[in-house]
């Protein structure tokens, strides 16, 4: 049976979860599996995802961890769905590459990037539409607080967060 990723995990599923990390064919002593391997670990944790999203998955760790998957991290963005907006606020400050306190529309395209690992219908989000729902003091901008919101309110539409 699929595990329900509508709720946190608890230690033991994580227990279980770095134990089957460590079966993947790529696993090493470093701790992190190949990119090439994530479709099978998906499969084996009850992950269900689509060839595309296990294509974007791949295209995701290739282009930021040069094809490695650690482990650590790979929890973290499958935590990332269960997070409150607060937490979500220092998740969408992480997109905030040049430090000003708000998301850019090339800053938005990564963030959907991932966002659409998680659920391919938030492709085609565009970074008006962002600003139309986000910008909730109507200054013509994103900002960090604010994206966290938006963030949190996306995941909790498509059923992964409370």
């Amino acid at each position: 049976m699929p595990r329900d990723f509508t709720k946190p995990f608890t230690e033991e599923e994580l227990e279980e979860a770095k134990a089957i990390f460590r079966t993947m064919p790529t696993y090493n002593d470093e701790g992190y599996i190949l990119s090439k391997d994530i479709g099978l670990y998906n499969e084996a944790v009850g992950h269900e995802r689509t060839p595309k999203q296990i294509t974007s998955y791949i295209q995701y760790w290739d282009k930021n961890f040069g094809g490695k998957v650690p482990f650590d991290e790979m929890v973290n963005i499958l935590r990332l769905m269960h997070d409150t907006p607060g937490t979500m606020r220092g998740r969408a400050a992480a997109f905030d590459k040049d430090g000003n306190g708000f998301i850019s529309s090339d800053e938005f395209v990564e963030l959907v990037q991932l966002m659409v690992i998680h659920d391919p219908r938030l492709e085609g989000t565009s970074f008006e539409e962002f600003v139309k729902e986000a910008d909730t003091n109507h200054d013509g901008k994103v900002s960090i607080d604010e994206c966290g919101v938006w963030i949190h309110e996306r995941f909790q539409h498509l059923g992964y967060t409370n």
